[in-house]
């Protein structure tokens, strides 16, 4: 069976990209014959219609299922149209994903992830609390899901609980790793990563001043401080008993 997976690397190894429609590659992946075919996404920094398109570019090269992190109603139609099997929600690494599909385990959609324009939506709108919906991301480690523990350290932890709300309900919980974790990346990539996954709130343990102030470039809020369990955090940052930020000043935090 030929499989597309959002990616946002070029080999099996990489993170999946949970955006379908502005994913940074399609990977093509034969799961009889082994063959991958890297496909770098032409939609992704389309103005408009891109989950369309990008559901267009998949079908084209005879894909029989894709496994993405979400999928908004236009795409899904468009994927259904083609016969195209959808499969959301999906963390973890590309290899992961292949794995999970092959045993069974990954969780088949019958309609959208996500509403229209998620990939698009302004993080000032819904950070002014002009929607009930919003996406945190959390500093993690510990890998049980909501269960896991608040990282004290937002760029190194070794990845993020990304949690999806509506109102004061968890819709929505999956695993990003951190592409930066155990490297020495530049400024202001931790942050522009998180800005890509869509998040509007970002919660960590502790957060150096420079990471702050990017986030603040990016309209994104900050909470930092919270320990124990990521669910705990977030439901806590939702009843307003867990906010704003103090710049942790050891590098540790960073």
């Amino acid at each position: 069976m030929k499989i597309a997976i959002t990616s946002q690397g070029k080999d099996l190894n990489a993170n999946l990209d949970p955006r379908f429609g502005r994913c940074q590659y399609f990977l093509i992946y034969d799961t009889e014959s082994e063959e991958l075919e890297v496909l770098e996404n032409p939609n992704i920094s389309a103005g408009g219609g891109a989950g369309i398109q990008a559901a267009q570019t998949v079908a084209e090269k005879g894909v029989e299922a894709v496994l993405t992190g979400n999928v908004g109603p236009n795409a899904f139609r468009t994927l259904s149209a083609a016969g195209i099997t959808v499969y959301a929600g999906v963390p973890g690494r590309v290899l992961d994903a292949i794995d999970g599909l092959k045993k069974g385990v990954l969780k088949l959609y019958n309609e959208p992830s996500v509403e229209s324009h998620h990939g698009m939506q302004a993080v000032s709108e819904t950070s002014a609390g002009s929607s009930d919906k919003k996406r945190i991301a959390v500093a993690s480690e510990g890998d049980q899901g909501l269960d896991s523990n608040v990282s004290a350290h937002f760029g190194r932890c070794p990845y993020y609980t990304i949690v999806d709300v509506e109102g004061e309900k968890i819709s929505l919980s999956f695993k990003v790793e951190n592409p930066f974790y155990g490297a020495h990346g530049q400024p202001g990539q931790v942050p522009g990563f998180i800005r890509d996954q869509g998040a509007h709130v970002i919660i960590a343990g502790g957060m150096g001043p420079r990471a702050v102030g990017f986030f603040n470039e990016y309209g994104i809020e900050v909470v930092t401080g919270p320990t124990g369990r990521v669910k705990d955090s977030v439901e806590g940052y939702l009843r307003g008993t867990i906010q704003g930020s103090a710049p942790c000043k050891h590098e540790s935090c960073h």
